[in-house]
């Protein structure tokens, strides 16, 4: 009897302490899924590859039920370079379709290295941010990661 107790207990702590963490990843009765992509090749084909990804993911899932960040850092941040990239419109009309869905964070420390100025990445990035670490938080987090 006390073992079947036991089991019962555990069972119940262990669904209170999942409840907020389920909650967190449901909206409107539905998953929300969590996606960081990891972007450091200067690959205009790569950069392409990764787009035509999160155009997928939102097509099948809603952009109401994604949660995607695109970390770009070292020679990946060229994607944001206004005078480097040719995914420049692809980026910001997603960035206008998806919303607060999508998210651009640049390497502050790759800026750094690269001696890249601020003005020289398009104003719709979201944030200046440690690549890996961002990366690092966003898994922490719960976040998928997937590199095209």
């Amino acid at each position: 009897m006390a073992r079947k107790l036991a089991v019962v207990l555990a069972v119940a702590l262990s669904a209170a302490w999942s409840g907020p963490a389920l909650a967190d990843h449901v909206k409107d009765g539905r998953p929300l899924h969590r996606i960081v992509f990891q972007m450091n090749e200067d690959s205009p084909n790569l950069w392409s590859l990764m787009l035509n990804n999160i155009n997928n993911i939102i097509t099948e899932m809603g952009k109401d039920h994604v949660e995607i960040k695109v970390v770009a850092y070292g020679p990946g941040i060229n994607m944001f370079r206004k005078d480097r990239s040719n995914v420049l419109d692809r980026l910001e009309s997603l960035k206008k379709f998806a919303g607060k869905s999508v998210e651009y964070t640049v390497c502050s420390n790759t800026l750094k290295a690269m001696k890249v100025d601020r003005q020289e990445i398009v104003e719709f990035v979201d944030d200046l941010y440690p690549g890996i670490v961002r990366i690092i938080e966003l898994q922490e987090k719960g976040y998928v990661y997937l590199r095209p």
